[in-house]
């Protein structure tokens, strides 16, 4: 989902919805398609075992619509997830920021649907002649996807696009680095388009054995706006961090200066977040929340994911939002125990509202112009 920011006249608390766009690179046969918004969750198992949820809305309706994934591993169980596990999560973990001498604001459910059939899968000898090998191919709900591997970029690229998984000549190097990594691709594609020039897809649930949950971002930036939102949920048995990228903090202060009359009018959610993960470097996550996973999030899962999540499961809500130039990399996670919980809610209502309406930069520009202003007068006198 794209930023919705909630503001009413009567009410304190700002609910936050952003979008996370990542993870592999949507394309068609014209020109990339722009994804309009991306949720990701990984679901941390043992032996470096993960799963992913990936969902995103597409724009366009090209039938050549394509979405490839670089991965550590050999992908199993691939199925078609249901939408109703993110909404539950979203709802229960995203930012809240509470004003002074205002009611609370709590969100309504999401608008998502539910899907949900079992895969079909059929394993498939090396293709000598082209060069790449079909590790297994098959078809769950709106998807028809295969698990591909190369040692040549190119021969990949040539498979992909005879397999009607057409991808733009400017995805090739991109591609090559991720071959030189030794990596498996999951390609995927639509069963049928929509026909609309938005439509949302259904959950893609995947497992992989990898060093840790990772967001292949280098492929997303052929196909990106130039300021991407990313949104990531991480469930494992302690507090996720990022291992490659700074971490950073949206501080309550420039919330509570902003104050409710400008904050998500005037000034978004996602700028103040871009303007903290600029200061930070350009590459960093805010963490948005971490602790228990909410009582009431398991039975919206799928009984088979169900059985991946640990009995004391912790759930860690990372947000940022990455320019093209800072694209060079995927970032990855790690798992600190004993780091302490991070909460959702932001109370402000023991700031001021004349603390709230101060801006030190307009302060520092208002002196600036009354100094200014000041020496002209002077000059100005003695030039009499």
């Amino acid at each position: 989902m794209k930023l919705h920011l909630a503001m009413l006249a009567a009410l304190s608390t700002l609910t936050l919805h952003h979008a996370a766009e990542a993870c592999g690179g949507t394309f068609c046969s014209n020109s990339p398609i722009i994804q309009n918004a991306e949720r990701v969750l990984f679901i941390r198992g043992g032996g470096g075992e993960n799963t992913a949820v990936v969902q995103i809305q597409a724009q366009g309706n090209d039938p050549s619509f394509a979405w490839v994934v670089p991965l550590e591993s050999v992908p199993r169980n691939i199925h078609e997830e249901s939408t109703s596990i993110f909404g539950i999560i979203d709802q229960s973990t995203q930012p809240t920021y509470i004003f002074a001498n205002q009611q609370r604001f709590s969100p309504s459910g999401s608008g998502f649907g539910c899907g949900g059939d079992s895969a079909t899968l059929a394993s498939a000898a090396p293709d000598e002649t082209a060069g790449v090998r079909v590790w297994a191919s098959g078809e769950t709900g709106m998807f028809r996807y295969d698990v591909v591997s190369s040692d040549d970029p190119s021969a990949l690229r040539t498979w992909l696009n005879t397999n009607r998984y057409l991808t733009p000549p400017e995805a090739e190097p991109i591609i090559g680095e991720y071959v030189r990594e030794q990596k498996y691709f999951l390609a995927v594609r639509l069963s049928a388009v929509q026909g609309v020039s938005s439509f949302l897809v259904s959950p893609l649930a995947f497992t992989y054995t990898g060093r840790s949950p990772c967001v292949p971002l280098r492929l997303t930036r052929i196909a990106t706006t130039p300021t991407l939102p990313v949104l990531t949920y991480i469930i494992s048995d302690t507090r996720a961090v990022p291992s490659n990228f700074a971490q950073t903090t949206v501080p309550d202060a420039e919330v509570a200066r902003l104050g409710p009359s400008r904050f998500g009018v005037t000034v978004t959610y996602d700028q103040v977040v871009s303007t903290a993960v600029q200061d930070a470097g350009g590459r960093a996550w805010v963490t948005e929340y971490a602790g228990p996973l909410p009582t009431n999030a398991r039975q919206f899962f799928t009984v088979p994911l169900q059985n991946l999540i640990p009995s004391n499961a912790y759930l860690t809500r990372m947000y940022t939002t990455v320019s093209v130039a800072s694209m060079d990399r995927d970032p990855e996670f790690m798992f600190v125990s004993g780091l302490p919980d991070v909460s959702n809610t932001h109370d402000l209502s023991s700031y001021s509202s004349t603390a709230s309406l101060f801006d030190p930069r307009l302060a520092l520009l208002g002196a600036t112009v009354f100094g200014a202003a000041r020496s002209w007068r002077r000059r100005r006198r003695a030039g009499r």
